[in-house]
């Protein structure tokens, strides 16, 4: 028998064989697992109450009897904070702020207040009460930027809440120059703690600075540290506007 009919296949060149070996292979070996995206940022809700005139003891009883054992059982909820008004450029009765892991873990915690707490009442049927004896009141949302070292104990001193109005094409760099500033101002002791978050949802407002601080003259010399290092081309020299509320807390609503 001839050499033709012993092997009635042309050999394929060596470098076809190879892709065809590597089409195989690709063919039956699982594809390899793709990263998980990084988490979403924690984001806050934060609402301003102005309650009617000579309700707002109700409405803080409300809150403390009913509310906070509802938040306590929500899963989802990170931690739920309460404010009172010490200094404010607008009228204000009382700042609640709860905390979740992102938007998601907000959807998740709106499912569990509309359903019947084992107290008897859903959240959302005691936040219309509230309504009835509310004058006004706004929603915010809040994505944080990361967290600067552990916070401190948040019920000592006071809290202020510095809204930034930042031009678009500086806000990239408004967030490089303000990691480090806050670091400053914790390490040189201005600050007790600083947080930060960009406003997913406001009154026009791009930036939200969270400032712990022991007093009201430490919030002047805060200022006066600002402006000192406006010169040195700190975050401050980008700022647009800026709109400040100083509040103190309320440990009776503390959840977590």
């Amino acid at each position: 028998m001839s050499a033709a009919w012993r092997n009635p296949l042309p050999t394929l060149p060596t470098a076809h064989a190879s892709v065809l070996a590597l089409i195989a292979a690709l063919c039956v070996a699982p594809l390899s697992a793709q990263p998980a995206p990084p988490p979403l940022p924690e984001v806050r809700q934060i609402v301003t109450f102005l309650f009617q005139p000579g309700r707002m003891a109700e409405a803080t009883a409300i809150y403390e009897s009913q509310l906070r054992p509802i938040y306590t059982d929500l899963a989802p909820l990170r931690r739920f904070r309460a404010y009172r008004e010490s200094e404010s450029p607008e009228p204000l009765d009382l700042v609640v702020v709860s905390s979740y892991a992102d938007m998601a873990g907000m959807d998740a915690a709106n499912d569990g207040l509309r359903r019947p707490h084992a107290s008897g009442r859903s959240a959302f049927a005691l936040y219309g009460t509230l309504a009835a004896m509310t004058q006004s009141h706004h929603d915010q949302f809040v994505e944080m930027l990361p967290h600067i070292g552990p916070p401190p104990d948040d019920s000592a001193g006071i809290v202020v809440l510095e809204y930034l109005r930042v031009p678009v094409a500086d806000q990239p760099e408004f967030v490089r120059r303000l990691e480090a500033d806050r670091r400053t101002e914790v390490t040189a002791g201005v600050v007790r703690w600083s947080e930060a978050g960009r406003l997913l949802v406001s009154d026009g407002w791009d930036f939200l600075r969270i400032h712990h601080l022991r007093s009201l003259g430490d919030w002047q010399r805060y200022r006066l540290h600002t402006r000192q290092q406006a010169t040195r081309l700190g975050s401050s020299v980008l700022v647009g506007a800026r709109k400040v509320i100083i509040l103190k807390q309320d440990g009776r609503l503390s959840v977590r």
